[in-house]
């Protein structure tokens, strides 16, 4: 898929992100991201841990979408809505490596940490003059730790050490993956 149709993908997403140094870098993100995940990449691979709406092809597109909806106004509820736009940009790519680098066809456990990487690597690459350290960071350790307790035992460190961030980006993917939770991504609500 061609880098516009993946940025037609989450157009509405995107605007919502206010800083353009931020939605460059996320755009900058997306293009490195594996085809897959905008052609054929169901949100849960053994279809026991997402909603039966995310198990097609679209459903990490589908699941991403709702992510950020409610990091978004999880952002304001954690109060750490001065860093919306890098809760919001760690929401969006959350998911981008979700069967690794190349496709598997099932969900690979360390894609958070896969997917951190990438984004260090595109700001490492592009962005070291135009975005904020500090920025990078918390949508680097953001998208890190956004598996929770199912993290590797050697990377995992307790919900009680999450920055509000983190927190705020676990908590939005942990609760869009539930099936008796509805998430309207289209108005931002629940």
């Amino acid at each position: 898929m061609e880098l516009k149709e993946r940025l037609e993908t989450f157009k509405e997403e995107l605007t919502l992100i206010n800083k353009p140094e931020i939605r460059e870098f996320v755009e900058a993100c997306i293009e490195v991201s594996p085809d897959y995940v905008f052609e054929d990449c169901p949100s849960s691979s053994s279809g026991k841990y997402h909603p039966v709406d995310e198990l097609s092809g679209d459903g990490t597109v589908l699941h991403t979408k709702r992510v950020f909806a409610l990091a978004y106004e999880l952002s304001r509820g954690f109060d750490c809505e001065y860093n919306r736009d890098e809760i919001c940009a760690a929401a969006l790519l959350h998911d981008m490596t979700k069967q690794g680098l190349v496709k598997s066809g099932n969900t690979v456990k360390d894609h958070p940490q896969i997917m951190a990487k990438l984004v260090a690597d595109v700001y490492k690459e592009k962005f070291q003059d135009k975005l904020n350290r500090e920025s990078a960071l918390k949508i680097y350790y953001a998208i890190f730790y956004h598996y929770g307790p199912w993290s590797s035992t050697e990377i995992r460190k307790s919900l009680r050490e999450y920055t509000p961030e983190e927190l705020c980006v676990y908590i939005s993917d942990y609760i869009a993956s539930k099936r008796f939770v509805h998430v309207d991504h289209k108005r931002g609500g629940v």
